[in-house]
């Protein structure tokens, strides 16, 4: 793949080419295709698209009692529940197919092999990236960072509410700062053409968290690759000003070690 940027080229990108039967989107636009036919609205009501979304970011078996209390969420679901619960899975089974949903008690989503979720293809690949960057297989890490970047640059499930939807967003948030932040790196250790892509990746960590340091320290490093010392020496000093104007504290001993590196002309 050629070089990708934040917010330039990775938004771009066409997603991946899947062949599986079954795909589940929930960053951006909700969706699901089975055997290549979107069935998203053929569920029957807001509660079966709740249901099949919820399913599909837990995947685990849920207890039914939990679940009925998320997709009915605000209110409970009253004495008639049980019944509209057992109508809603046997109407949501039927569209899904192949996908199936397991059990009653406690009940399961289940992707036939090959198909995919999003949001689980997503977590996998932040964690290979991470895992890649400890061992330095930057080649390695930055495709899966990228993969990251690719589904968490998304809102989680645009236009659906719930308490868990909101905190699932502010999980994919932090996801999308962590991809973005290993891509960075792997960009800097590749260096070339790749170098650009990890300025405009910095730049985007900063303008997403002004007070995030890392974000400080990529740039710093980036910038200073291209050449350009003292716009990196004035980098840290932009993150000195704001860590004292806003937090009153230092730099953290790894930021204020990298400007004394760029000091002494060593990067």
């Amino acid at each position: 793949m050629a070089t990708a940027g934040c917010r330039g080229a990775v938004a771009t990108l066409q997603e991946p080419c899947h062949h599986g039967r079954v795909r589940i989107q929930l960053h951006g636009q909700f969706m699901v295709v089975v055997d290549g036919r979107v069935v998203q609205g053929r569920l029957p009501g807001r509660r079966a698209r709740m249901l099949v979304a919820y399913l599909a970011a837990h995947p685990r078996p849920i207890e039914r009692t939990a679940l009925m209390e998320v997709l009915w969420e605000p209110g409970p679901p009253g004495p008639g529940g049980p019944r509209v619960f057992d109508a809603l899975l046997s109407k949501t089974r039927a569209v899904l197919r192949p996908v199936e949903i397991r059990g009653r008690d406690a009940v399961s989503l289940v992707v036939p092999p090959g198909g995919l979720v999003d949001a689980t293809t997503a977590a996998m690949a932040l964690h290979e990236a991470e895992a890649a960057a400890g061992v330095r297989d930057w080649r390695r890490a930055w495709a899966h960072a990228l993969s990251a970047v690719f589904v968490t640059q998304r809102e989680f499930l645009p236009g659906f509410t719930g308490e868990w939807v909101a905190r699932r967003r502010d999980e994919a948030r932090l996801a999308h700062t962590a991809a973005t932040a290993c891509y960075a790196e792997a960009c800097l250790e590749l260096g070339g053409s790749e170098l650009a892509s990890a300025e405009r990746c910095a730049r985007r960590l900063l303008a997403d968290d002004p007070l995030g340091e890392r974000g400080y320290r990529l740039l710093m490093r980036a910038v200073a690759r291209r050449g350009d010392r003292a716009a990196a020496l004035a980098v840290y000093q932009q993150l000195r000003r704001t860590l004292r104007d806003e937090l009153g504290v230092s730099p953290d001993p790894r930021s204020i070690e990298l400007n004394r590196v760029l000091l002494a002309g060593e990067v």
